[in-house]
């Protein structure tokens, strides 16, 4: 028999999976480094979240067969080091590609009808600022979205957009694409979609070239009315200079979902400000899609140790 450890909670759905195939789990566990060097001494496979795997905690699995993970990231797994010890290392990349998208969608709606602001004004039953709604919204329609990083979530995003609200759509990506529909536009470089776009939405993975590419340089070359919106990773835009650039001006506003550490600490310049609308880490989060990354990751675990073919391996072994 086989034994999974799942140290941070997961859908039944995924679970069940397992225990219908025999496999023994063990869930829950402290996700420090030391206490994970611990748990993991004597398990076959290791279904895993947001806590971090370095080398250290692989190299102490002296078991351990497969690491899945629940999501698509895997900045939170030493993928080189689980490739050196023979271990696979399987993501669930289609798990929440509706959700990310819709939420990413419903970012845009609210930056652009001004909700959090007219939520405040009338709250306080200040009602002037309905009088300044004409100055600063845009039907959608009228408004051109850039999307850096045209994958599964980026062109899901793109189709709902463009199908359901007719907007114009800017997309750049890493590896070259082709247009497909009347409303989308596909340019060679980061600089054409942000000196074109009201919104730009960020939808790369999390790599040595991606890292920090949203600094403050970045947001300068954006329209002064424009919004920026994150809900990729937390470590591809720089929080200081997008605080900055929110103060000075340099944008309109912006709505984020991911920091590069969290939760969010109380000291962080974001938190002081009006323009922006801030979540956590919530974009990838419905019960359809908790439900298929705890599956995807389980099917993975199933198929290394049964020798399957993997459906989503993330390293070659």
């Amino acid at each position: 028999m086989y034994k999974v450890l799942i140290p941070e909670d997961v859908s039944e759905v995924g679970k069940n999976y397992l225990l219908e195939r025999g496999y023994e789990l063990e869930i829950g566990v402290p996700t420090d480094e030391e206490s994970l060097r611990e748990a993991v001494q004597d398990v076959d496979a290791l279904l895993v979240r947001n806590a971090r795997y370095p080398k250290s905690v692989l190299e102490a699995g002296r078991k351990l067969k497969v690491v899945a993970r629940h999501g698509t990231g895997v900045d939170n797994i030493d993928v080189d080091a689980a490739t050196k010890l023979g271990i696979q290392v399987t993501n669930a990349p289609v798990s929440n590609i509706n959700t990310v998208a819709e939420y990413t969608c419903a970012l845009i709606l609210a930056l652009s009808c001004q909700i959090k602001t007219s939520d405040a004004k009338t709250r306080e039953c200040d009602w002037s600022f309905r009088s300044q709604m004409p100055g600063i919204r845009k039907d959608l329609g009228s408004s051109t979205v850039g999307i850096i990083g045209y994958g599964r979530v980026g062109s899901a995003l793109a189709e709902k957009l463009m199908n359901g609200f007719g907007v114009r759509v800017v997309a750049y990506n890493l590896v070259p694409i082709t247009a497909t529909h009347e409303l989308l536009r596909v340019v060679d470089s980061i600089d054409e979609v942000l000196e074109s776009s009201d919104f730009v939405s960020i939808h790369v993975p999390s790599t040595p070239e991606t890292r920090k590419m949203c600094d403050y340089d970045f947001f300068k070359k954006m329209k002064p009315d424009s919004y920026f919106i994150n809900c990729a990773r937390g470590d591809v835009y720089v929080e200081n200079d997008l605080a900055k650039a929110l103060h000075d001006g340099v944008i309109r506003g912006a709505a984020v979902d991911v920091y590069e550490t969290e939760p969010l600490g109380s000291d962080s310049p974001l938190l002081k400000l009006d323009n922006i609308i801030l979540s956590q880490h919530n974009s990838s989060l419905s019960k359809e899609s908790t439900d298929n990354m705890a599956l995807h990751a389980a099917m993975g675990i199933d198929e290394v140790l049964t020798g399957k073919k993997v459906t989503w391996p993330v390293n070659k072994l």
